[in-house]
């Protein structure tokens, strides 16, 4: 076995090799933040308690749901012009640096006048305060996209992945301590302080080695090979704002279809009920990174089956279907009858609220997986825009919801209205476009996809092959 896959790994292109391997590293840093984020947040949600806990949480996603307006939704753009104009890469930079430097130094401002006016507790503006801040030391983040242009996500993945283990030490530290939430809250932004310097100073280091491989007169001149190269280009900076005005839009819509519930439960209820959904919500997403590793790895295959014409194609896209609704299924069921356990025996009683919310939201779970797995078609027919327009009517859906279901059921009717509001832009919002009533009627197989018995059998006679 090993030798077939050593001899599948040498017939590989050294272009498509090196692809596999930013793959890799990328695949991995998601696993170790997802094993990391709910195993130390554990512990951090039960030290603070839910009053705490609401709190900060509450401020997360308040910052969070203006973030997308600080990204300027340049990231793809960027991306893309590096790897397009390779020659104008300090051009390219220095004008996306000062774009984002700007819209996060806005949207900050943006966001201290919205929480002064949603909330009159000063804690609450302190801390969301602080929290906006690292936006600003977010707008380093461009230099990922000069490593994604060169698909060389190893040095930034190591980066990243010894932050987030040097910042978990750290929490444990601090509850070690006994430390209060204060504490917590400035860690949130030395973070951002800390991986805007590692960021930068590995930029240097690659930048450096690069010149030295080229075979240049290198020179290790900080103005010559850092960033006092960039420059900001106005006539650039329009014609990326042009090209990526509609992402920012997306952005936001995104955002705040994600983070509303708890900025809702946190003005319409209590701390203590914030806690109790945010840790709840610990335990149903943790699984969402699943769909977007399986679409990412079969998209390719996709593509091509389209090529080759459409029966395949669609045959493909129906498998994917049904495999993200067995694996979601699956997932809700077990996590609706063991959530309240789960909950008690890592959280503890004070969280006891927090199981029934879990044992709904996490039926969220087959509407995102399938969502996104829908969107993988979406992009191979070019017809991204409906995303949005479906996302709009979810989002629609979700504050209509939460200001019906939130004063009734409290945290449970916030997890209520985000299983209801992600069917509405996963499934239900399909059912408006023309264009899209044949794969509704995929997407409705897939749901029903344990009755399906005929398919099942295909699958398990599929399953003894690989196996036996």
């Amino acid at each position: 076995m090993q030798k077939k896959f050593r001899g599948i790994g040498n017939k590989l292109s050294p272009g498509l090799r090196k692809i596999v391997g930013n793959v890799g590293w990328l695949t991995l840093e998601k696993l170790l933040s997802v094993a990391l984020n709910l195993t130390i947040g554990i512990y951090v949600i039960r030290y603070l308690g839910s009053d705490d806990f609401g709190k900060l949480s509450y401020c997360l996603s308040l910052v969070g749901m203006f973030g997308a307006i600080a990204k300027l939704g340049l990231d793809h753009v960027v991306v893309r012009n590096l790897v397009q104009e390779e020659e104008s890469t300090p051009e390219i930079l220095g004008t996306a640096l000062v774009l984002k430097l700007i819209g996060s130094l806005a949207t900050s401002v943006l966001i201290v006048c919205v929480v002064l006016l949603l909330n009159q507790d000063p804690q609450i503006h302190w801390i969301t305060i602080v929290i906006a801040l690292g936006l600003v030391f977010r707008t380093f983040e461009v230099i990922n996209f000069w490593f994604q242009s060169k698909v060389l996500s190893r040095s930034i993945v190591i980066v990243r992945s010894l932050k987030l283990i040097l910042s978990s030490a750290v929490k444990l530290l601090f509850i070690f301590l006994g430390l209060p939430l204060s504490a917590f809250v400035w860690l949130l932004l030395a973070d951002e302080i800390v991986l805007a310097v590692t960021t930068v100073w590995t930029y240097i280091i690659h930048t450096q080695l690069e010149q030295q491989l080229q075979g240049t007169n290198f020179v290790p001149s900080p103005k010559r090979w850092t960033i006092w190269r960039w420059k900001l280009n106005s006539s650039r900076a329009v014609a990326m704002l042009r090209d990526s005005w509609p992402l920012i839009l997306a952005g936001v819509m995104v955002t705040i279809y994600m983070k509303i519930d708890q900025v809702m439960l946190g003005n319409m209820t209590s701390n203590e009920v914030v806690g109790n959904y945010a840790a709840a919500i610990k335990f149903s997403e943790v699984w969402y990174f699943v769909p977007t590793a399986v679409c990412a790895s079969v998209f390719p295959s996709i593509l091509r089956a389209k090529q080759r014409g459409k029966q395949e194609y669609y045959g493909k896209i129906q498998q994917l279907y049904d495999l993200m609704a067995w694996m979601s299924l699956a997932i809700a069921v077990i996590m609706t009858f063991a959530s309240g356990v789960l909950v008690n025996m890592l959280l503890g009683t004070e969280y006891s609220s927090a199981g029934q919310i879990l044992a709904w939201h996490i039926w969220a779970g087959p509407f995102v997986f399938l969502g996104v797995a829908r969107d993988q078609w979406l992009m191979a027919e070019n017809l991204t825009k409906l995303s949005f327009a479906t996302t709009s009517l979810g989002t629609i859906a979700n504050l209509l919801l939460n200001f019906w279901l939130i004063p009734i059921y409290g945290g449970s009717g916030a997890a209520i209205a985000t299983v209801i509001s992600y069917a509405v832009a996963a499934y239900f919002a399909s059912m408006i476009y023309p264009v899209m009533f044949h794969n509704t009627w995929m997407l409705t197989k897939a749901l029903f996809v344990p009755f399906r018995v005929k398919q099942n059998l295909s699958y398990l006679a599929w399953v003894r092959n690989i196996l036996f």
